[in-house]
């Protein structure tokens, strides 16, 4: 009797560990990535990966000569936990660009499905214009966090605008002062 008590036991507990396994089962990953630098402020996690619609624009807006605008899109490069002692930064976004500074639509695209004649213009938090692979003006940093405030709009670089995707990718770098 003792033997068959033991039997239950023992297949009621290895019945147990089977569908306890279920709960340990995995259902997806998450990569956890940082670094650790020598800065006087932290980028916030919102900031680092940021993208920045700029919206279906109608070719008409931006057709029939060079520099004709699009409505600017704003975003922000949120900073945290700066030190009384910051004085300022500027940000350098860095990208291909043409020769006025402005940042060239990705063309690795299939051809003809990128926009034509357009680029995309940076502007400050007060809407005047900077070159890419160029540093913004410089932003006063107060104690705690701040948001580095910025435009983006499509800008026209030939008289003749094409429709298609209007893409383009920049890295940025914040530049203590």
């Amino acid at each position: 009797m003792k033997k068959s008590v033991f039997v239950v036991k023992f297949a009621a507990l290895a019945v147990a560990g089977v569908l306890s396994q279920g709960a340990f089962a995995a259902d997806g990953t998450i990569k956890f990535e940082g670094e650790i630098v020598d800065a006087p402020c932290s980028i916030s996690p919102n900031s680092q990966n940021l993208t920045v619609p700029l919206g279906k624009v109608s070719r008409t807006v931006l057709d029939g000569g060079v520099g004709k605008k699009a409505t600017p899109a704003k975003f922000n490069i949120e900073l945290l936990n700066c030190p009384a002692a910051s004085k300022g930064a500027s940000v350098t976004f860095t990208g291909p660009a043409n020769a006025a500074g402005q940042l060239r639509i990705d063309a690795g695209m299939a051809a003809g499905s990128f926009a034509e004649g357009v680029a995309i213009e940076l502007r400050d938090s007060g809407s005047k214009s900077f070159a890419a692979n160029a540093e913004s003006p410089v932003y006063v940093l107060a104690e705690g966090a701040n948001a580095l405030k910025f435009e983006a709009a499509y800008i026209s670089t030939a008289a003749k605008v094409t429709t298609g995707r209007g893409d383009a990718t920049a890295l940025f770098t914040v530049n203590y002062k």
